[in-house]
């Protein structure tokens, strides 16, 4: 009888640590397009971009906590400091050339998530975790930006949905 006991409580205990892997997903997902840069290869934000990238606040800090990710480049890297300083974290980089790999890291995640990526990237990542069609986003856009909703009722609880809002900052400089 003792037995029993101990092995319906390690069954039970294995069941709670494996079902937070189950549930985990973030439910809010922010996918941002850097902000304008100048011209050259790894390029810096320009003054407007840098402006840019403190409204982007705005958009967030009704937040409490979140996880930020931005690619390894200057001008990606530079729109997310603000964010990094707001919320008092680090940036974590990820590998814009393997987004599939990418989507899979963030759906082990919980909570807020804000992604800093480019014009090519940010689409196509918001694609990826919403199992949707995402229209291109051109080299001279900054406006579009896309907001990711984990939808809770009638989904597979190993397979998280999204809704995906794309919207446009209304940032007058």
């Amino acid at each position: 009888m003792v037995k029993d006991k101990r092995l319906l409580i390690l069954v039970l205990l294995v069941m709670v640590f494996n079902s937070q892997f189950v549930f985990a997903a973030p439910d809010k997902i922010y996918l941002f397009r850097h902000s304008e840069k100048q011209a050259s290869k790894n390029p810096s934000l320009t003054v407007l971009g840098a402006q840019r990238a403190q409204y982007l606040l705005q958009l967030v800090k009704q937040h409490k906590n979140v996880q930020l990710f931005s690619s390894n480049y200057k001008r990606t890297l530079q729109t997310a400091a603000p964010m990094a300083t707001y919320f008092n974290t680090t940036v974590k980089v990820y590998d814009a050339g393997d987004l599939a790999l990418f989507k899979s890291k963030l759906l082990k995640l919980q909570g807020v998530v804000i992604v800093v990526g480019h014009s090519n990237t940010t689409p196509e990542l918001t694609a990826l975790l919403s199992n949707g069609a995402i229209n291109a986003m051109s080299e001279d856009e900054f406006s579009r930006y896309y907001i990711l909703d984990k939808i809770r009722d009638k989904t597979p609880k190993d397979v998280p949905q999204y809704r995906v809002s794309e919207l446009t900052m209304d940032f007058n400089n």
